[in-house]
C-alpha cells in the first residue's frame, strides 16, 4: 500500500510542471471534454465520484484511477476540543463506453481505504464504494455555411462547441454504518445506502489550441434502510485547457474552479444541526496521451469552504488516472 501511494504521488509532480509548456494542437479533429463536477465529503466522496466521470480527451475508454483525499474535524468550539483527520483512498475502474454516435454510458466502480486517526486511536475501514451508471447525449453544433461558399467534401464543419445531457444513479453498492455517523464527519463511510439519482448538464469548447467545459450537475439523495438521508446537491466545475504536441505523445494542462452547495442531513424526517454547507476549490493539471494510453494528474486544492458548522476542513486532494482508448 505505501509503495503504490509513492508511485502515485511521483507521477502528480512529474505530470504538474507540464504546464508549464504551450505549443499548438497536433490533431484538430480531436475535441475534449473535462467532466469534473466535484462534490462534498458526506455524499460523493462515499461514491468515489467527486473527481468526474471522464477525462479531458474526448474518447471512449477503460482505465484505473487513484484519488486521494484528506480532511480535518474538530469535534467541539473550544481550542483544545478533540480532532481528527480523515484519509481517504479511493481506487477505481471507471470507464465511457458508447452505444450510438450521439449516446454514450460512463461508469465509476470504486473500493474505499478510510483511515481515521484520533489522539488515541485509528479506525479504519475498507471495501467496495458506491457504484454509479450514467447516460449521456450528446448535442454537436456545426459551422454555419457562408453565403455563396461551396463546401466540394458535403461534409458538416463542426463549431467546436457542444452540450451533453446526463442521466443516471449512484446505486447502494457500498455499505452504510449508522455508528459511524455520530462522528463530526459522517461523510467517513464506504457507502450512503441510499439509491441517488445524478443530473448533469455540459457544454464544451474546443478550439484548435484552447478549451473550455462548464459543467453542472443535481444530486437528489434518498433516505436509506436506517432512514439517513444525505441533503441534496447543486456541484459546478470550469475548466479551461491547452494542447499542444510532442513528437510521440500529445500534453493537455488544464486549471479549473469548482463549487459545492448542499443540503442538511435528514434522520426520521428531523433535520440535523450544522450539516448543510457549500465550498469552493480550485484544480491543476495535465494528461499526456501517448498513442491509445492517457496518463493524467489532478491536484484540487481548497478555496473556500464552510463545511458541517465550520467543524469540517477539506485539505488537499490528488487524483491520477491511466486510460486505454477504446
Amino acid at each position: 500500500m505505501q509503495s503504490f501511494r509513492g508511485i502515485c504521488f511521483s507521477l502528480v509532480f512529474a505530470l504538474l510542471p507540464l504546464i508549464m509548456e504551450a505549443k499548438t494542437c497536433c490533431n484538430e479533429s480531436h475535441t475534449h471534454s473535462l467532466f469534473e463536477p466535484t462534490c462534498d465529503l458526506c455524499g460523493c466522496s462515499t461514491s468515489a465520484g467527486s473527481f468526474g466521470f471522464g477525462s479531458l480527451k474526448n474518447s471512449n475508454f477503460v482505465g484505473l484511477r487513484y484519488i486521494y483525499q484528506n480532511y480535518e474535524s474538530k469535534d467541539g468550539i473550544f481550542e483544545n476540543s478533540p480532532i481528527s483527520k480523515e484519509q481517504f483512498n479511493t481506487y477505481q475502474i471507471w470507464g465511457r463506453v458508447p452505444i450510438t454516435e450521439e449516446i454514450y454510458v460512463s461508469s465509476i466502480m470504486p473500493y474505499q481505504d478510510l483511515y481515521r486517526t484520533f489522539e488515541d486511536r485509528v479506525e479504519h475501514i475498507n471495501g467496495i464504494g458506491d457504484m454509479n451508471v450514467i447516460g449521456w447525449y450528446q448535442f454537436t453544433f456545426y459551422k454555419k455555411q457562408e453565403a455563396g461558399e461551396i463546401n466540394f467534401s458535403m461534409d458538416k464543419v463542426p463549431s467546436g462547441h457542444r452540450i451533453q445531457i446526463g442521466i443516471g444513479a449512484k446505486l447502494p453498492t457500498g455499505e452504510f454504518e449508522e455508528a459511524l455517523t455520530d462522528r463530526v464527519n459522517p461523510g467517513f463511510q464506504l457507502g450512503t445506502g441510499s439509491l441517488d439519482g445524478i443530473f448533469s448538464l455540459n457544454h464544451g469548447y474546443s478550439g484548435s489550441k484552447i478549451g473550455v467545459n462548464t459543467t453542472t450537475t443535481y444530486y437528489l439523495k434518498t433516505a436509506n434502510k436506517n432512514d439517513y438521508r444525505f441533503g441534496n446537491q447543486f456541484s459546478f466545475a470550469s475548466n479551461v485547457y491547452y494542447s499542444f504536441p510532442k513528437t510521440t505523445h500529445i500534453i493537455m494542462p488544464f486549471l479549473g474552479v469548482s463549487g459545492d452547495f448542499y443540503n442538511a442531513i435528514e434522520q426520521f424526517g428531523e433535520t440535523l444541526p450544522d450539516t448543510s454547507g457549500e465550498s469552493y476549490s480550485g484544480a491543476i493539471g495535465s494528461e499526456v496521451v501517448f498513442n491509445r494510453f492517457t496518463v493524467g494528474a489532478n491536484y484540487t486544492f481548497p478555496l473556500k469552504q464552510s463545511l458541517f458548522g465550520d467543524n469540517v476542513k477539506a485539505k488537499n486532494k490528488v487524483s491520477i488516472y491511466l486510460n486505454l482508448t477504446l
